[in-house]
């Protein structure tokens, strides 16, 4: 026979639903702009009517209803979008890399503007080969003035190719330094990522929902996606394994780290700590940095060498058939040996009489400027096979203009990585955000279904009154 108090007990199970779900709505309103916060819903569920179907029992007209109960507090997140974010994740992190590092390099290399202070190789290429053109010119090859410039026109474009490589290796070092920067924070996410794998598994054990925890999960393992590509697998406790190219990164709450080693470049190497095997990085922003230090950087650093090689040993060829003023021969123009990072004027060129020593002459004569002529010639229309068949000028020119293709490409591809991206953050903001118009409806819903609760509570109280303390002389 159903209790005379069952009324009082279906009351108090609504009055504790509802409170539930406005504690469960307060916590979202509180949350609402903390970031990877996931918005929780509170499932209620009808509790097991009564009576149980046997077969003797009472003759009712039907099971009675015994009112509600929470069986979980719900995390509203679609797991599909967050694995599809974190794999487009790695490829906005590799070509984040690569266009911040052309940024860099188009610093460096760009050609010059109507801006420009004279920084590039190209324009002072272009202010060398135009100095050479004066000086052999007719009745200028004995112009002291006209000499000067070429000297100092040479100097500044040696001044030029030593600053434009030296940046560029201290670009390459700065992106090595931050390769090992990054390495560290993937140790570190890894981690935390265990550590907090520990509290979820504890958590789920007792058959509790650690939603909170992993929320804060899920913002580390946004950040590890953009670093590098990872795989994800969840157990039975809601632990995850990540996994970087088959090798584990975290299991349960365990964590294998990775370290940096010098290679015979001096740049860092990726290896696992615990053997040794190097880390093998498929996409995201590792993968990006690595490949801009040694194939982008590194092409533009062997080609200004390329260049300077180039410009020392065939510029000198050429200065040594000619003569100066003071009827020398045979003078080298740019010290020999010396290429990108150390290209400057032989002592000769930059000695006190040095200007008399400028070969400008090819026979001889003062007033002759045939050899100026052929020196500026190597400038602009000779072709080299250490430059690709291209001139000096012309190899100069289809560095920069590889430099340009390869930064906008860098550039669009990340825009539109940005905007898919951000197109699946918005689907995931469509299930997991909070709303605060929503949250507002959700308040007065459950705060009239907990008045309700507490009214029908009331009500068969003062039943209950009625019957016990109006009805009969109990013990009489």
């Amino acid at each position: 026979m159903r209790s005379t108090f069952g009324g009082i007990e279906t009351s108090l199970r609504g009055l504790r639903a509802q409170q539930l779900a406005l504690d469960v709505t307060g916590h979202n309103i509180s949350n609402a702009n903390t970031p990877g916060y996931t918005r929780q819903v509170a499932d209620m569920k009808a509790t097991a009517p009564y009576a149980v179907p046997t077969m003797n029992r009472l003759n009712v007209a039907g099971q009675i209803g015994t009112g509600v109960a929470v069986t979980q507090i719900q995390r509203m997140r679609d797991q599909f979008v967050d694995r599809r974010t974190q794999y487009e994740n790695a490829s906005l992190g590799y070509w984040d890399a690569r266009q911040r590092s052309f940024d860099h390099l188009e610093v460096t290399l760009a050609e010059p503007t109507e801006l420009d202070t004279g920084a590039s190789i190209g324009f002072q290429l272009n202010e060398f080969w135009s100095a050479l053109q004066q000086l052999g010119n007719a009745n200028r090859p004995d112009n002291v003035a006209v000499r000067s410039v070429v000297r100092e026109k040479a100097n500044n474009l040696c001044d030029t190719i030593r600053s434009t490589y030296n940046q560029l290796t201290a670009l390459q070092d700065d992106v090595n330094a931050e390769l090992a920067v990054r390495i560290g924070r993937i140790n570190t996410l890894a981690g935390q990522i265990a550590g907090l794998n520990g509290e979820i598994a504890k958590i789920s054990a007792v058959g509790d929902a650690p939603n909170d925890l992993m929320d804060q999960r899920e913002v580390l393992v946004a950040e590890l996606s953009k670093m590098t590509s990872i795989a994800i697998q969840s157990d039975e406790l809601n632990r995850y394994s990540i996994s970087i190219s088959g090798m584990l990164l975290v299991t349960g709450d365990k964590d294998y780290s990775m370290e940096t080693a010098v290679n015979g470049d001096g740049f860092y190497d990726v290896v696992w700590s615990h053997n040794g095997r190097a880390v093998d990085f498929t996409t995201g922003e590792i993968k990006g940095l690595i490949e801009m230090r040694d194939e982008e950087i590194k092409h533009y650093i062997d080609s200004i060498d390329q260049l300077a090689e180039t410009l020392v040993t065939e510029f000198n060829l050429q200065h040594r058939a000619g003569y100066g003023l003071d009827a020398s021969h045979d003078v080298n123009f740019f010290k020999p040996g010396t290429k990108a990072a150390d290209i400057t004027l032989d002592d000769a060129i930059l000695a006190a009489d040095g200007l008399n020593r400028i070969a400008a002459s090819l026979n001889g004569e003062v007033g002759n400027g045939e050899n100026a002529l052929a020196l500026a010639k190597l400038l602009k229309n000779q072709t080299f096979p250490s430059l690709g068949g291209n001139t000096m000028s012309d190899y100069y020119d289809s560095l920069i203009a590889k430099l340009g293709v390869d930064a906008e490409k860098a550039k669009v591809t990340y825009a539109n990585q940005q905007t898919l991206v951000g197109h699946l953050s918005n689907m995931q903001e469509s299930v997991a955000g909070v709303s605060l118009d929503e949250e507002m409806a959700n308040l007065i819903r459950f705060q009239n279904s907990y008045n309700a609760a507490a009214r029908m509570m009331t009500a068969i109280d003062e039943t209950l009154d009625k019957l016990i303390n109006g009805t009969g002389i109990v013990g009489r």
